[in-house]
Protein backbone atom coordinates (compact mmCIF):
# COMPACT_ATOMS: atom_id res chain seq x y z
CA UNK A 1 0.00 0.00 0.00
CA UNK A 2 1.39 3.42 -0.97
CA UNK A 3 1.00 6.80 0.67
CA UNK A 4 -1.79 9.09 -0.61
CA UNK A 5 -1.09 11.54 -3.42
CA UNK A 6 0.83 14.77 -2.85
CA UNK A 7 -1.60 17.62 -2.24
CA UNK A 8 1.11 20.20 -1.51
CA UNK A 9 4.77 20.18 -2.50
CA UNK A 10 6.89 22.55 -0.45
CA UNK A 11 10.53 23.45 -0.73
CA UNK A 12 11.40 21.04 2.11
CA UNK A 13 8.49 18.66 2.63
CA UNK A 14 5.52 17.24 0.77
CA UNK A 15 2.06 16.95 2.28
CA UNK A 16 0.17 13.83 1.25
CA UNK A 17 -3.46 12.94 1.83
CA UNK A 18 -7.03 13.48 0.72
CA UNK A 19 -8.03 17.12 1.13
CA UNK A 20 -10.07 17.68 4.26
CA UNK A 21 -9.67 14.11 5.49
CA UNK A 22 -7.48 12.89 8.34
CA UNK A 23 -4.69 12.01 8.39
CA UNK A 24 -2.31 14.05 6.31
CA UNK A 25 1.27 12.82 6.04
CA UNK A 26 4.27 15.13 6.17
CA UNK A 27 6.86 13.55 3.90
CA UNK A 28 10.15 15.23 4.76
CA UNK A 29 12.61 15.41 1.90
CA UNK A 30 16.38 15.83 1.77
CA UNK A 31 15.82 19.23 0.13
CA UNK A 32 16.59 22.44 1.96
CA UNK A 33 15.60 26.10 1.61
CA UNK A 34 17.01 29.33 3.00
CA UNK A 35 16.16 33.03 2.71
CA UNK A 36 12.66 32.17 1.40
CA UNK A 37 14.23 31.01 -1.90
CA UNK A 38 12.61 27.61 -2.10
CA UNK A 39 14.40 24.45 -3.15
CA UNK A 40 18.18 24.88 -3.30
CA UNK A 41 20.43 22.98 -5.76
CA UNK A 42 21.81 20.36 -3.34
CA UNK A 43 20.20 17.68 -1.17
CA UNK A 44 21.36 16.70 2.31
CA UNK A 45 21.54 12.95 2.92
CA UNK A 46 19.16 11.65 5.64
CA UNK A 47 17.90 15.16 6.41
CA UNK A 48 14.29 14.13 5.77
CA UNK A 49 14.41 11.12 8.08
CA UNK A 50 16.17 13.20 10.76
CA UNK A 51 13.50 15.91 10.63
CA UNK A 52 10.65 13.39 10.74
CA UNK A 53 12.14 11.80 13.85
CA UNK A 54 12.74 15.15 15.56
CA UNK A 55 9.27 16.35 14.64
CA UNK A 56 7.76 13.26 16.27
CA UNK A 57 10.12 13.46 19.25
CA UNK A 58 9.27 17.04 20.20
CA UNK A 59 5.52 16.62 19.74
CA UNK A 60 5.65 13.48 21.87
CA UNK A 61 7.92 15.07 24.49
CA UNK A 62 5.90 18.27 24.87
CA UNK A 63 2.58 16.45 24.62
CA UNK A 64 3.19 14.35 27.74
CA UNK A 65 1.89 15.80 31.03
CA UNK A 66 4.89 14.27 32.85
CA UNK A 67 7.20 16.56 30.83
CA UNK A 68 5.57 19.49 32.60
CA UNK A 69 4.33 18.05 35.91
CA UNK A 70 7.39 18.71 38.08
CA UNK A 71 8.92 21.44 35.93
CA UNK A 72 9.53 24.76 37.65
CA UNK A 73 8.58 27.73 35.47
CA UNK A 74 9.91 31.25 36.09
CA UNK A 75 7.97 33.10 38.78
CA UNK A 76 6.29 35.43 36.28
CA UNK A 77 4.72 32.42 34.49
CA UNK A 78 4.17 30.09 37.45
CA UNK A 79 0.52 31.01 38.00
CA UNK A 80 -0.54 31.09 34.37
CA UNK A 81 -3.56 29.03 33.35
CA UNK A 82 -1.64 27.77 30.34
CA UNK A 83 0.95 26.19 32.63
CA UNK A 84 -1.75 24.49 34.71
CA UNK A 85 -3.23 23.02 31.53
CA UNK A 86 0.16 21.73 30.41
CA UNK A 87 0.79 20.08 33.77
CA UNK A 88 -2.61 18.39 33.65
CA UNK A 89 -2.91 17.43 29.98
CA UNK A 90 0.38 18.14 28.21
CA UNK A 91 0.71 20.30 25.11
CA UNK A 92 -1.98 19.97 22.48
CA UNK A 93 -0.51 19.28 19.03
CA UNK A 94 -1.54 17.86 15.67
CA UNK A 95 0.93 14.96 15.35
CA UNK A 96 -0.41 11.41 15.19
CA UNK A 97 2.84 9.49 14.81
CA UNK A 98 5.57 8.24 12.52
CA UNK A 99 4.44 6.06 9.60
CA UNK A 100 6.25 4.11 6.91
CA UNK A 101 5.83 4.66 3.17
CA UNK A 102 2.80 2.42 3.20
CA UNK A 103 1.15 4.62 5.83
CA UNK A 104 1.57 2.00 8.59
CA UNK A 105 2.47 3.13 12.10
CA UNK A 106 6.19 2.88 12.86
CA UNK A 107 6.97 1.45 16.33
CA UNK A 108 9.98 3.11 17.93
CA UNK A 109 12.16 0.00 17.73
CA UNK A 110 11.59 -0.22 13.97
CA UNK A 111 12.16 3.53 13.59
CA UNK A 112 15.55 3.28 15.28
CA UNK A 113 16.66 0.54 12.88
CA UNK A 114 15.19 2.01 9.68
CA UNK A 115 14.17 5.68 10.06
CA UNK A 116 11.17 6.89 8.08
CA UNK A 117 10.68 10.27 6.43
CA UNK A 118 6.93 10.36 7.16
CA UNK A 119 4.95 11.86 10.05
CA UNK A 120 1.15 11.56 10.15
CA UNK A 121 -0.74 14.63 11.42
CA UNK A 122 -4.26 15.93 11.85
CA UNK A 123 -4.94 18.48 9.09
CA UNK A 124 -5.82 22.10 9.80
CA UNK A 125 -7.33 24.60 7.40
CA UNK A 126 -5.01 27.15 5.80
CA UNK A 127 -6.78 30.42 5.01
CA UNK A 128 -4.64 32.38 2.58
CA UNK A 129 -4.62 36.18 2.86
CA UNK A 130 -5.58 37.99 -0.34
CA UNK A 131 -2.85 40.04 -2.08
CA UNK A 132 -3.68 43.46 -3.47
CA UNK A 133 -2.26 46.87 -4.36
CA UNK A 134 -2.38 50.09 -2.35
CA UNK A 135 -0.56 53.20 -3.58
CA UNK A 136 1.55 50.98 -5.82
CA UNK A 137 2.59 48.73 -2.96
CA UNK A 138 1.78 45.08 -2.34
CA UNK A 139 -0.62 44.65 0.60
CA UNK A 140 -2.37 41.63 2.12
CA UNK A 141 -6.00 41.35 3.23
CA UNK A 142 -6.56 39.23 6.38
CA UNK A 143 -10.28 40.02 6.75
CA UNK A 144 -11.19 36.31 6.81
CA UNK A 145 -9.56 35.99 10.23
CA UNK A 146 -12.05 38.42 11.74
CA UNK A 147 -14.58 35.59 11.41
CA UNK A 148 -12.73 33.78 14.25
CA UNK A 149 -11.97 30.51 12.42
CA UNK A 150 -11.43 27.27 14.33
CA UNK A 151 -9.09 24.39 13.49
CA UNK A 152 -7.20 26.72 11.16
CA UNK A 153 -3.58 27.82 10.95
CA UNK A 154 -2.71 31.00 12.82
CA UNK A 155 -1.18 33.15 10.02
CA UNK A 156 1.86 34.06 12.12
CA UNK A 157 5.26 32.68 12.93
CA UNK A 158 5.88 33.13 16.64
CA UNK A 159 9.58 33.81 17.22
CA UNK A 160 11.17 33.36 20.64
CA UNK A 161 14.59 34.72 21.62
CA UNK A 162 16.75 33.89 24.63
CA UNK A 163 19.49 36.28 23.62
CA UNK A 164 21.06 38.48 21.00
CA UNK A 165 23.93 36.78 19.17
CA UNK A 166 26.11 38.91 16.90
CA UNK A 167 24.18 39.74 13.74
CA UNK A 168 20.73 39.03 15.22
CA UNK A 169 17.94 40.61 13.18
CA UNK A 170 16.38 41.79 16.45
CA UNK A 171 18.94 44.61 16.55
CA UNK A 172 17.51 46.09 13.35
CA UNK A 173 14.11 46.62 15.00
CA UNK A 174 14.88 47.67 18.55
CA UNK A 175 16.03 51.18 17.68
CA UNK A 176 12.31 51.94 18.00
CA UNK A 177 11.52 52.53 21.68
CA UNK A 178 7.85 51.68 21.26
CA UNK A 179 8.68 48.39 19.59
CA UNK A 180 11.09 47.53 22.42
CA UNK A 181 8.41 48.26 24.99
CA UNK A 182 5.80 46.19 23.14
CA UNK A 183 7.98 43.05 23.30
CA UNK A 184 8.91 43.58 26.95
CA UNK A 185 12.30 45.28 26.64
CA UNK A 186 12.93 48.41 28.72
CA UNK A 187 15.94 49.38 26.60
CA UNK A 188 17.45 48.36 23.25
CA UNK A 189 19.46 45.14 23.60
CA UNK A 190 23.14 44.77 22.70
CA UNK A 191 24.94 41.86 21.03
CA UNK A 192 25.63 39.21 23.65
CA UNK A 193 22.65 40.09 25.87
CA UNK A 194 20.67 37.14 27.23
CA UNK A 195 17.10 36.95 28.52
CA UNK A 196 15.96 34.70 31.37
CA UNK A 197 12.45 34.66 29.95
CA UNK A 198 12.27 34.65 26.15
CA UNK A 199 11.35 37.73 24.17
CA UNK A 200 8.53 36.99 21.73
CA UNK A 201 8.25 38.51 18.25
CA UNK A 202 5.89 37.85 15.37
CA UNK A 203 6.23 37.62 11.61
CA UNK A 204 3.82 36.84 8.80
CA UNK A 205 3.56 33.24 7.67
CA UNK A 206 1.47 33.16 4.50
CA UNK A 207 2.82 36.07 2.45
CA UNK A 208 5.33 35.79 -0.41
CA UNK A 209 8.13 36.85 1.96
CA UNK A 210 7.93 36.71 5.73
CA UNK A 211 8.01 40.12 7.42
CA UNK A 212 8.21 41.09 11.06
CA UNK A 213 5.15 42.87 12.41
CA UNK A 214 4.41 44.80 15.57
CA UNK A 215 2.56 43.16 18.43
CA UNK A 216 -0.53 45.20 17.57
CA UNK A 217 -0.37 44.24 13.90
CA UNK A 218 0.13 40.56 14.75
CA UNK A 219 -3.00 40.57 16.90
CA UNK A 220 -5.00 42.32 14.17
CA UNK A 221 -3.74 40.09 11.33
CA UNK A 222 -4.78 36.91 13.16
CA UNK A 223 -8.08 38.33 14.41
CA UNK A 224 -7.15 37.55 18.02
CA UNK A 225 -8.89 38.98 21.06
CA UNK A 226 -6.66 40.47 23.76
CA UNK A 227 -7.13 37.36 25.93
CA UNK A 228 -6.34 35.01 23.03
CA UNK A 229 -3.25 36.97 22.12
CA UNK A 230 -1.95 36.87 25.67
CA UNK A 231 -2.67 33.15 25.84
CA UNK A 232 -0.70 32.54 22.64
CA UNK A 233 2.26 34.59 23.88
CA UNK A 234 2.40 32.83 27.25
CA UNK A 235 2.15 29.41 25.60
CA UNK A 236 5.03 30.25 23.25
CA UNK A 237 7.20 31.31 26.21
CA UNK A 238 6.49 28.10 28.10
CA UNK A 239 7.26 25.91 25.09
CA UNK A 240 10.48 27.83 24.43
CA UNK A 241 11.63 27.43 28.03
CA UNK A 242 10.95 23.70 28.02
CA UNK A 243 12.80 23.28 24.73
CA UNK A 244 15.75 25.22 26.12
CA UNK A 245 16.08 22.77 29.01
CA UNK A 246 15.66 19.81 26.67
CA UNK A 247 18.57 20.97 24.52
CA UNK A 248 20.64 21.80 27.59
CA UNK A 249 20.34 18.10 28.40
CA UNK A 250 22.43 17.33 25.29
CA UNK A 251 24.90 20.12 26.00
CA UNK A 252 23.53 22.52 23.39
CA UNK A 253 22.38 26.13 23.78
CA UNK A 254 19.03 27.18 22.33
CA UNK A 255 19.17 30.87 21.42
CA UNK A 256 16.01 31.39 19.41
CA UNK A 257 13.45 29.67 17.23
CA UNK A 258 10.05 29.87 15.62
CA UNK A 259 6.80 28.10 16.39
CA UNK A 260 3.56 27.69 14.47
CA UNK A 261 0.10 27.24 15.93
CA UNK A 262 -3.45 26.48 14.90
CA UNK A 263 -6.66 27.81 16.43
CA UNK A 264 -8.57 25.34 18.54
CA UNK A 265 -12.30 25.37 19.25
CA UNK A 266 -14.12 28.18 21.04
CA UNK A 267 -14.93 27.66 24.69
CA UNK A 268 -18.13 28.86 26.36
CA UNK A 269 -16.63 32.37 26.57
CA UNK A 270 -15.97 32.41 22.83
CA UNK A 271 -12.18 32.16 23.26
CA UNK A 272 -10.08 29.72 21.25
CA UNK A 273 -7.17 27.68 22.54
CA UNK A 274 -4.12 26.79 20.47
CA UNK A 275 -2.30 23.69 19.34
CA UNK A 276 1.28 23.39 18.13
CA UNK A 277 1.54 22.46 14.44
CA UNK A 278 4.05 22.03 11.63
CA UNK A 279 7.31 20.74 13.12
CA UNK A 280 10.32 21.55 15.32
CA UNK A 281 13.92 20.89 14.34
CA UNK A 282 17.19 22.60 13.41
CA UNK A 283 15.51 24.47 10.55
CA UNK A 284 13.30 26.28 13.05
CA UNK A 285 15.90 26.82 15.80
CA UNK A 286 19.23 28.55 16.40
CA UNK A 287 21.37 26.03 18.30
CA UNK A 288 24.94 26.65 19.43
CA UNK A 289 27.48 24.09 20.62
CA UNK A 290 30.92 25.23 21.80
CA UNK A 291 30.40 28.55 20.01
CA UNK A 292 29.42 26.94 16.69
CA UNK A 293 26.00 26.98 15.03
CA UNK A 294 24.25 23.60 14.77
CA UNK A 295 21.32 24.76 12.71
CA UNK A 296 20.35 26.35 9.44
CA UNK A 297 22.66 29.21 10.36
CA UNK A 298 25.56 27.06 9.15
CA UNK A 299 24.01 27.16 5.68
CA UNK A 300 23.27 30.87 5.90
CA UNK A 301 26.89 31.48 6.83
CA UNK A 302 28.03 29.71 3.66
CA UNK A 303 25.72 31.69 1.37
CA UNK A 304 25.86 35.22 2.84
CA UNK A 305 29.23 36.08 1.20
CA UNK A 306 28.07 34.93 -2.25
CA UNK A 307 27.02 37.10 -5.18
CA UNK A 308 23.72 35.22 -5.23
CA UNK A 309 22.83 36.42 -1.73
CA UNK A 310 23.56 40.04 -2.67
CA UNK A 311 21.33 39.66 -5.73
CA UNK A 312 18.61 38.08 -3.61
CA UNK A 313 18.57 41.10 -1.29
CA UNK A 314 18.44 43.41 -4.30
CA UNK A 315 15.60 41.41 -5.85
CA UNK A 316 13.51 41.62 -2.69
CA UNK A 317 14.08 45.38 -2.45
CA UNK A 318 13.12 45.92 -6.10
CA UNK A 319 9.97 43.82 -5.72
CA UNK A 320 8.91 45.83 -2.68
CA UNK A 321 9.58 49.09 -4.50
CA UNK A 322 7.58 47.96 -7.54
CA UNK A 323 4.75 46.36 -5.59
CA UNK A 324 5.49 42.95 -7.12
CA UNK A 325 5.11 39.54 -5.46
CA UNK A 326 7.72 37.58 -7.42
CA UNK A 327 11.10 38.83 -6.22
CA UNK A 328 12.66 35.49 -7.17
CA UNK A 329 11.86 36.13 -10.85
CA UNK A 330 13.68 39.44 -10.60
CA UNK A 331 16.67 37.70 -9.10
CA UNK A 332 16.83 34.98 -11.78
CA UNK A 333 15.64 36.78 -14.91
CA UNK A 334 16.89 40.32 -14.38
CA UNK A 335 19.90 39.88 -12.09
CA UNK A 336 20.90 36.49 -13.57
CA UNK A 337 21.68 35.04 -10.15
CA UNK A 338 21.10 31.51 -8.87
CA UNK A 339 22.48 29.86 -5.72
CA UNK A 340 25.80 27.96 -5.97
CA UNK A 341 26.14 24.39 -4.77
CA UNK A 342 27.61 23.69 -1.36
CA UNK A 343 31.29 22.96 -0.89
CA UNK A 344 31.62 19.19 -0.20
CA UNK A 345 33.01 19.62 3.30
CA UNK A 346 30.24 22.04 4.26
CA UNK A 347 27.63 19.66 2.86
CA UNK A 348 28.92 16.74 4.94
CA UNK A 349 29.06 18.75 8.16
CA UNK A 350 25.54 20.13 7.67
CA UNK A 351 24.22 16.61 7.03
CA UNK A 352 25.75 15.58 10.34
CA UNK A 353 24.02 18.45 12.13
CA UNK A 354 20.62 16.88 11.45
CA UNK A 355 21.65 13.30 12.14
CA UNK A 356 23.81 14.24 15.13
CA UNK A 357 21.07 16.15 16.93
CA UNK A 358 18.58 13.33 16.33
CA UNK A 359 21.12 10.84 17.67
CA UNK A 360 21.89 12.93 20.76
CA UNK A 361 18.21 13.40 21.63
CA UNK A 362 17.44 9.70 21.23
CA UNK A 363 20.41 8.66 23.39
CA UNK A 364 19.59 11.14 26.14
CA UNK A 365 15.82 10.80 26.33
CA UNK A 366 14.99 7.41 24.78
CA UNK A 367 18.03 5.35 25.85
CA UNK A 368 18.72 4.23 22.30
CA UNK A 369 20.53 5.71 19.31
CA UNK A 370 18.99 6.56 15.98
CA UNK A 371 21.57 7.25 13.23
CA UNK A 372 24.26 5.40 15.16
CA UNK A 373 26.87 6.40 12.56
CA UNK A 374 26.32 10.13 13.10
CA UNK A 375 29.11 12.25 14.55
CA UNK A 376 28.93 13.39 18.16
CA UNK A 377 27.86 17.02 18.58
CA UNK A 378 31.30 17.99 19.93
CA UNK A 379 32.85 16.57 16.75
CA UNK A 380 30.42 18.44 14.50
CA UNK A 381 31.10 21.72 16.30
CA UNK A 382 34.84 21.15 16.06
CA UNK A 383 34.51 20.57 12.31
CA UNK A 384 32.82 23.94 11.81
CA UNK A 385 35.44 25.65 13.97
CA UNK A 386 38.33 24.22 11.95
CA UNK A 387 37.02 24.63 8.40
CA UNK A 388 36.35 27.79 6.44
CA UNK A 389 33.15 27.73 4.37
CA UNK A 390 34.48 28.49 0.92
CA UNK A 391 32.11 28.74 -2.04
CA UNK A 392 32.30 25.66 -4.25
Amino acid sequence: MALPEIIYEGSVKNVRGVRGQSPYVFEFSDRYSIFDWGQMPDQLSDKGASLAFMGWFFFDYLGKPETWAEWQAPAELAEEGQLRNLKERGLRHHAIGLVDHGGTEMPLEREILSPTRCLAVEPVEVIEPTPGQQNGKLVWDYAAYNEKPENALVPLEVIFRFGVPEGSSLLSRTGNAEYCKSIGLSAPPKPGDVFETPVIEYSTKLETSDRYVTVQEAQAIAGLSADEFRSLTVLAKLIALRLKECFAGIGTELWDGKLEFAFGLKNRNGLRDFMLVDTIGPDELRLIKNGQHLSKEALRGFYRPTAWYKALETGKALAKERGEKDWKRICVDELKAVPPILAPGVKQRVEMVYKGIAKALSEKYLDRAIFADAWALDEIAAGFAEKKQDVA
